[in-house]
């Protein structure tokens, strides 16, 4: 791929490693409980991360697009650099929600606008065409970071619940050095400013275009609720096997991420391969048939379960690059982008107050086994919804 020549890519992959690295990954919820927080607790945590995000999407993302995605993703990480440490001081659930807001802030800054960026700038350098391939470099890259990221993660929680969120603040400020040094990008000259980009471009853009408006629905959909289990439940249902304590628990996640590592390296082959149909329906079928799985197994199937079911993190983000850039105008790429992560948001916020008052209620396993029948209404939905709208697939 040429585009693996150039120094700009080179600072990309850097930036994605440091980033990926994330020692928070296998401890968040075990944080969270160490902190005191019942599950309703958490769920009301990942209710603020997603409302935050949706207010905070739109303008970051207009931002990025009037006064360029490079300086919004810098912004970005200054903040989340600074509420890592902020966080590790917090006691109360309402501390905690207000500084769930201030750290989506963060990521706002930085989600639609590194994206942007990447294939703005490819674009530029006629080599669009390698998205795909980076896309699966770049996803390869960010999972075996998080593989070595979860056992040091794991193996320093074991040691102080702070130390792996000191850790994350240094690393934020590591990949704020290191976007510096990559090369400006175009913004926008005042004329097209106010002719071509509005606060709400993105949104209207979603809702005009039927094919981006449906992947928008089926993802936030069905990512609603791995986002809240990702973070609240798994930890203390892996750990409630039996089989290892938390040390272990960094090393497990690790393989799983180096697991979805393998298969973002090869996910544009992937996807030559079963073209956009079959990565919907592969999508679908690793975010339901595991939590059946999970609701009734125990021992190393459970854990084989839980693994697949950590694929969906990878799906979205390459899901939503690889299927809808394509038909977003450049002018309004992180506006857009930023507004996808909105619907995300809404519905995450809707299944994060929804599943953490149910798992206070009901056992684990009940609750996984209601996710299981959403995710089954959720695909049969879109289904009809796509054949009624006519939307093609390449």
């Amino acid at each position: 791929m040429q585009a693996l020549k150039d120094k700009n890519i080179y600072l990309y992959l850097l930036y994605t490693f440091l980033f990926g690295l994330y020692p928070i990954i296998p401890i968040m919820s075990l944080f969270f409980l160490a902190k005191h927080l019942s599950f309703g607790d958490i769920g009301i945590l990942f209710a603020v991360f997603s409302i935050s995000g949706f207010i905070f999407e739109i303008p970051t993302g207009y931002l990025g697009d009037k006064f360029g995605r490079k300086n919004s993703v810098i912004t970005g990480l200054f903040i989340l650099g600074i509420t890592s440490y902020i966080w590790t001081l917090l006691s109360s659930t309402l501390l905690f929600a207000i500084f769930a807001a201030i750290w989506m802030l963060g990521l706002a800054f930085i989600s639609g606008s590194f994206e942007g960026y990447i294939y703005d700038y490819l674009k530029s350098k006629g080599q669009e065409g390698s998205y795909d391939k980076l896309i699966s470099l770049s996803g390869t890259t960010s999972y075996f970071a998080g593989a070595i990221g979860s056992i040091i993660g794991a193996y320093i929680f074991s040691i102080s619940i702070n130390y792996p969120y000191y850790l994350l603040g240094i690393l934020f400020f590591l990949c704020g050095g290191v976007v510096v040094l990559m090369q400006p990008d175009q913004t926008m000259s005042e004329t097209e400013f106010k002719d071509e980009l509005k606060v709400f471009s993105g949104m209207k853009y979603i809702a005009s275009n039927k094919s981006v408006l449906w992947i928008t629905l089926y993802i936030a959909l069905l990512f609603g609720f791995f986002s809240f289990f990702r973070g609240s439940i798994d930890k203390p249902y892996i750990l409630s096997l039996g089989l290892f304590d938390v040390k272990w628990l960094g090393v497990f996640v690790a393989v799983s991420m180096l697991i979805q590592s393998g298969f973002m390296s090869q996910f544009a082959k992937i996807k030559d391969k079963l073209g956009e149909k079959g990565l919907i329906i592969l999508y679908f079928l690793t975010s339901s048939v595991p939590l059946i799985i999970m609701s009734y197994s125990y021992g190393l199937l459970a854990l084989l379960a839980i693994t697949i079911f950590y694929m969906n993190e990878s799906f979205q983000g390459a899901l939503i690059n690889s299927f809808c850039q394509k038909h977003i105008p450049s002018k309004i790429r992180a506006t857009t982008l930023s507004s996808i992560n909105v619907y995300i948001n809404i519905f995450g916020a809707i299944l994060a107050l929804s599943a953490g008052y149910l798992f206070n209620i009901l056992s684990i396993r009940t609750g996984l086994l209601i996710a299981f029948g959403y995710t089954v209404i959720i695909y049969i939905s879109s289904s009809i919804y796509r054949k009624i709208a006519n939307i093609q697939f390449n």
